[in-house]
């Protein structure tokens, strides 16, 4: 008996697109073998080795998390149950960025059916390293970030939008880095438009190669939240 594939291929991506053309319940639980055997494994495995291979790129013990494929319908709208999409996060595997308030700077990915988006950054500062990143940039201390942020545009990244209309209450307007103030968390996304770069045994040295533009970018933000 021919063993099926511990790594995304085809049949993966043609999942998420049946899966995207027919979101129901009854669907899917018609279809429950096939998520086991073409997303869940390979979904674990991917998460695994990708955790190994981004621990090699940042000189960092990382761990990883694989986003559940029901939906959150709680506040949403839109009922259809089930996400037509595979998203993992990555983090270093220490203390400091584990529990449910961690907001540890990460790595994040998402295989769509068409296309890979995926970038790095911390959604939310936790409450001492958004203190800690406008003190940075009150005192002028903004260059690096601004420099690592331009670099990665030139790269075809984009940056995540700014949570503030202004900066908050008590920072200088004027400030050189005024616009920078405006952000609760930094993040950097890019898309790949082909889904290629996750599918087979080479998937993990493919995704951390896109990642690693945005090593400075990362390790950046680790630094800030150790001398938060």
């Amino acid at each position: 008996m021919t063993s099926l594939p511990a790594t995304f291929s085809r049949d993966s991506i043609d999942f998420l697109k049946q899966l995207a053309a027919n979101n129901s319940k009854d669907w899917f639980d018609a279809n429950r073998k096939t998520y086991q055997d073409h997303i869940k494994a390979p979904a674990d495995t991917l998460k695994t080795e990708l955790a190994k291979s981004l621990t090699e790129l940042t000189g960092q013990s990382m761990t990883g998390k694989l986003f559940r494929i029901n939906r959150d319908l709680r506040f949403s709208k839109d009922k259809t149950p089930y996400n037509t999409h595979v998203r993992m996060a990555f983090w270093p595997d220490r203390d400091a960025f584990q529990g449910r308030q961690a907001q540890p700077p990460s790595f994040f990915l998402s295989i769509e059916a068409d296309h890979i988006r995926l970038g790095a950054g911390c959604m939310a500062f936790s409450k001492l390293a958004h203190g800690q990143y406008l003190h940075l940039l009150e005192t002028g201390s903004g260059e690096e970030i601004t420099k690592l942020l331009e670099s990665l545009t030139t790269k075809g990244f984009e940056q995540s939008k700014p949570d503030l209309v202004n900066p908050p209450r008590g920072f200088p307007k004027d400030n050189i880095f005024a616009d920078l103030a405006r952000y609760k968390g930094l993040a950097v996304w890019t898309t790949l438009p082909d889904v290629a770069p996750a599918l087979g045994e080479k998937a993990p040295g493919n995704l951390t190669n896109a990642l690693a533009p945005t090593l400075p970018f990362w390790s950046w933000l680790v630094d800030l939240h150790e001398k938060a």
